[in-house]
C-alpha cells in the first residue's frame, strides 16, 4: 500500500509518523498521478457543502490541521494488481468522501484472490 499526496516530503514524513504509518508516501506536487488517474479538482459546492464543514470539524477536533497543498484537488483510492489493472477503486464525490479501511482491504484481499480482475474495474458499491 502506497499513499500519494501532494504535500513535501518533510510535510508527509511528520504526517506519516504522527499516524504511525508504516506505508510509504509518494509525494506529489504537482498532481501528476492525481492526473494520471483522472481525479477533478473540487467545485465550490464539494469543499463547502455543510456535511463537509461538519466532517472538517471532526476531523480538526481529531488534530488534522489547515490543507497543505490544494484544497480543490479531489482524491481517490485504488487497487491495482499484479498487472497493473485498476481492480477497484473510489473517486471522492466531494473533499471528506474518504473511502473506508475496511472497503479497500476487502478490495485489497479481492485483488490477492483474484477477484474483481475481469477486466473492467471493480467500483465500490457496485453489484457482484
Amino acid at each position: 500500500m502506497v499513499f500519494v499526496c501532494m504535500a513535501s516530503p518533510e510535510v508527509a514524513e511528520a504526517f506519516r509518523v504522527k499516524a504511525q504509518a508504516p506505508q510509504a508516501f509518494i509525494c506529489d506536487p504537482d498532481r501528476k498521478l492525481y492526473e494520471a488517474f483522472s481525479l477533478r479538482r473540487a467545485t465550490l459546492g464539494q469543499v463547502f457543502a455543510p456535511k463537509v464543514i461538519l466532517r472538517s470539524f471532526v476531523a480538526a477536533r481529531h488534530g488534522a490541521g489547515r490543507p497543505e497543498s490544494d484544497p480543490m484537488q479531489l482524491g481517490g483510492a485504488f487497487v491495482i494488481d499484479q498487472s497493473g489493472e485498476v481492480v477497484w477503486s473510489q473517486r471522492q464525490r466531494d473533499v471528506s468522501d474518504n473511502a473506508s479501511a475496511s472497503a479497500i482491504a476487502e478490495a485489497l484481499d479481492d485483488a490477492n484472490s483474484g477477484e474483481g480482475s475481469s477486466g473492467v474495474p471493480k467500483m465500490m458499491g457496485q453489484a457482484e
